[in-house]
């Protein structure tokens, strides 16, 4: 069944709603009918009944707009600063972690040892979104950064000694 009305009061922000009851319930003490009241501001008949029975039993405040609420947070400001803090001035090993570069794995973990909050990959990336971090590909020289990798890498590449063998006629090199 479709509705009537084009029109709905959800559509309308909550200060100009807000507006629209205390009007609503001016014009009723004034004298006009709830109906016409309702049909002036394109509302149902039930809803200005309703904003007056807010009005008697709570007064002027009962019609203000009331803060929305929503999901709380899963992590607390102080705790989103720590984490920003960690990610930025510190890397996984650090933290006893053994992979060089953050992950969103990563990050959860030491979310979960620091304050024993178990988060979603997904709800980490919202939450380090909304710190201003943004994922990166890691360079391929990221590889080489590390230490012990880079000396044997070194070592492989400049100690490699070469056999010269031949095979069918053709010189082959057999690398160690």
């Amino acid at each position: 069944m479709k509705c009537k009305r084009d029109s709905d009061g959800r559509e309308i922000d909550h200060h100009t709603l807000q507006v629209m009851r205390q009007q609503a319930v001016k014009a009723v003490k004034n004298g006009q009918t709830a109906a016409s009241v309702a049909a002036a501001m394109g509302v149902n008949i039930r809803t200005v009944f309703r904003w007056l029975s807010d009005f008697t039993t709570g007064g002027q405040n009962a019609l203000l707009a009331k803060k929305i609420t929503g999901r709380p947070p899963l992590v607390t400001p102080d705790e989103m600063r720590w984490i920003a803090e960690t990610v930025r001035d510190k890397t996984p090993w650090q933290m006893r972690l053994e992979f060089g570069l953050w992950t969103l794995s990563l990050i959860g973990e030491v979310i979960y040892r620091q304050f024993g909050k178990r988060l979603t990959s997904p709800s980490v990336g919202r939450i380090m979104r909304l710190l201003g971090f943004k994922p990166q590909k890691p360079l391929y020289r990221a590889w080489l950064r590390i230490p012990i990798k880079t000396a044997t890498y070194s070592d492989f590449k400049t100690t490699r000694h070469s056999d010269t063998k031949t095979a069918g006629g053709a010189d082959v090199e057999v690398g160690c």
